[in-house]
């Protein structure tokens, strides 16, 4: 644990830097021509720290103008965060302890996700009664590491940002970040993933140095568990205006941004002093960006929220 702790406390520091030698705008790596990031990622509106319950946030997805549904990755609870009282609201239970590190709201559904691609259809979460679980099995698996769930209203459909291997079998896969599909009438993933992230275009514009890329190929090769610490996906989430793809990233501390067709729109660096390790992701319906970040033995959760800039 050493060696690998070391070497990432090397990336780090070496990475940053390079950066802090780069241009004004340091947190923005890429902006395709023609594209204006909406967001200022280092100025939110307004913040929120979580109670206990919610140290270890994995997921989010908004509700309505006062609240969000939020889960932890330990417990089987969905847990209805109130953004003006700050307070948890109502806890409601549908599993036992597992990963959990996707939750998505559609109609008067629940959907979450499971680190090994489980799915979890928490009907009319919001009732009174207890509600009904159904649980689908899904093609993907522990070593695809399941980490984001977003909803795709235009083809009815749940988007899966894998952390993991991209496909659902065994071959290479190693230069690629998956999203995988849902269908809501077959229930089943589909078997060609939505889109393929190429990692050697993140690494290309992250410009690490020698050093730093020795690092990160090192820590591959004796963590293979690990993999790229480049970019792993933990959060995904879709404008409701444009429609495009927002991949948030824990490891590799990224947000990316993708047209529906695939094309990369813009990658910004997420800086530790607000983004300690960001894991959820979600919009309102008028297109403002909340992100939540995982506390520690020191620091609380947080839910930041973004306005459009524009």
């Amino acid at each position: 644990m050493l060696f690998k702790e070391i070497v990432i406390l090397l990336i780090l520091l070496l990475s940053d830097f390079k950066t802090i030698t780069q241009g004004s705008d340091k947190n923005m790596l890429y902006e395709r021509a023609g594209y204006e990031f909406p967001y200022q990622l280092n100025k939110p509106d307004t913040s929120w720290e979580l109670p206990q319950k919610l140290k270890e946030i994995s997921g989010m997805s908004f509700i309505d103008s006062y609240r969000l549904a939020c889960i932890q990755d330990e417990k089987g609870n969905i847990y209805i965060f109130n953004l003006k009282t700050g307070e948890i609201e109502k806890k409601i239970k549908f599993g036992g302890d597992g990963d959990y590190e996707g939750i998505e709201i559609v109609g008067n559904n629940a959907w979450v996700l499971k680190s090994n691609g489980i799915l979890f259809k928490v009907k009319d979460y919001l009732g009174k009664s207890d509600p009904v679980v159904k649980k689908y099995a899904t093609a993907l698996s522990s070593k695809n590491d399941a980490e984001g769930l977003t909803f795709d209203p235009l083809n009815n459909k749940l988007l899966i940002a894998c952390k993991g291997h991209p496909f659902d079998d065994d071959k290479e896969g190693k230069e690629y970040k998956a999203i995988c599909s849902f269908d809501f009438s077959s229930k089943q993933i589909d078997l060609k993933p939505f889109l393929l992230i190429e990692m050697d275009t993140l690494k290309f514009y992250k410009n690490y140095n020698s050093i730093s890329q020795i690092g990160i190929e090192l820590l591959a090769y004796f963590d293979s568990s690990k993999g790229d610490v480049s970019f792993q996906p933990s959060g995904i989430a879709i404008h409701p205006k444009t429609g495009n793809i927002f991949v948030l990233a824990a490891v590799g501390n990224l947000l990316t941004v993708f047209s529906r067709g695939g094309e990369m729109l813009a990658i910004i660096e997420l800086k530790s002093k607000y983004h300690p390790q960001p894991e959820g992701i979600c919009f309102s319906t008028d297109g403002t960006l909340y992100i939540s970040n995982e506390g520690d033995k020191f620091e609380k959760g947080t839910i930041l929220r973004f306005k459009d800039k524009r």
